[in-house]
């Protein structure tokens, strides 16, 4: 059975989010959007929504890490 679709949409969503966040990454945008669509594509097949809601709170704790750096270069 395929998991619920609102999981797929907040999966994009913070996909879209976290590649906001690379743009400033210092070793440049490329490297940072191959290594996170690596991440993401390495967990494509999960079909288990416990496993991809373990997943999404995790980006959420990468985007947060990722945000205070961001806020304390400036």
């Amino acid at each position: 059975m395929p998991p619920d679709p609102s999981l797929r949409h907040q999966v994009i969503r913070i996909y879209k989010e976290l590649l906001f966040l690379g743009r400033d990454y210092p070793l440049g945008y490329d490297y940072y959007r191959a290594r996170l669509h690596k991440a993401f594509a390495s967990q494509a097949g999960l079909r288990d929504e416990d496993k991809i809601r373990r997943g999404i709170e995790r980006a959420e704790f990468v985007k947060k890490v990722c945000g205070l750096r961001v806020a304390l270069q400036m």
